[in-house]
């Protein structure tokens, strides 16, 4: 979804398949921020078209609020063939101009250094609220890319540790086979699952059947970008709590 502020517009496709977009009533000289909640790739062309309407219109592109990067987690080549989607993102993102592009807990490091003028809000400052008044619990990293930023939030937090997990692949398909938790027992403490994206959840059920192995308490989940394209009732019977960056789903 694309919300400008001061700032309306319609959309329309041609026969032949192709998006047009017309704006109305704007202020020449005037800069436009613009609210990015993605959710299929049509937006993307549709938020450029839109920015090159708010130029013709004599006004400028302000602060792009973008909480979600599309094609964040393909932040690298991993194999010969593959294409670099976050980098042909960052270049189209990069040709509107904008003053400011703000989003939130990007997947890595390497989407702020391709987005120009490119401001974050951490997953630290996202989640930290929630734990106020409480103590006695674990931080659980779902893998070694995690820990970075979950280290920034137990620093800020009264738990126990930051216990990693590792990621069990079968290396012909990819496909997560299982997890290794790297801790003995968790003494019916509580445990905080924390990430940046949940998609269909397969991750987080498998280290939630391991911490229950393993004697935790409640176990919480908290992604800032829950898209549960699987649903939450996958995680039935393993994961008590859900918090994304929106309040707590379950």
């Amino acid at each position: 979804m694309i919300t400008p502020v001061g700032f309306t517009y319609e959309k329309f496709y041609f026969p032949v398949g192709e998006m047009h977009v017309k704006g109305f009533k704007s202020n020449p000289g005037q800069y436009i921020d613009i609210e990015f909640n993605f959710e299929r790739n049509d937006e993307i062309i549709e938020l450029l078209l839109l920015v090159n309407t708010i130029k013709h219109e004599g006004c400028f592109p302000g602060t792009l609020y973008m909480p979600y990067v599309p094609f964040s987690r393909q932040d690298r080549i991993n194999e010969y063939g593959e294409c670099f989607s976050l980098e042909v993102f960052a270049e189209l993102l990069n040709s509107c101009g904008f003053q400011k592009v703000v989003v939130t807990d990007p997947h890595s490091d390497v989407t702020p250094a391709l987005i120009k003028n490119c401001s974050i809000i951490s997953q630290e400052y996202v989640f930290r609220r929630y734990f106020k008044g409480k103590n006695e619990f674990y931080l659980i990293s779902p893998d070694g890319g995690s820990l970075k930023k979950i280290y920034k939030l137990a620093a800020v937090v009264d738990c126990y540790d930051v216990i990693e997990c590792s990621k069990l692949r079968n290396t012909k398909t990819g496909e997560i086979t299982g997890v290794k938790v790297h801790f003995d027992d968790f003494g019916n403490k509580d445990c905080y699952i924390v990430d940046d994206i949940c998609d269909g959840g397969r991750t987080f059920i498998e280290i939630a059947k391991e911490l229950q192995k393993k004697k935790a308490g409640r176990i919480i989940l908290m992604v800032t970008h829950g898209f549960f394209t699987k649903g939450i009732q996958v995680f039935d019977g393993l994961i008590d709590e859900i918090y994304t960056s929106n309040g707590r789903i379950k």
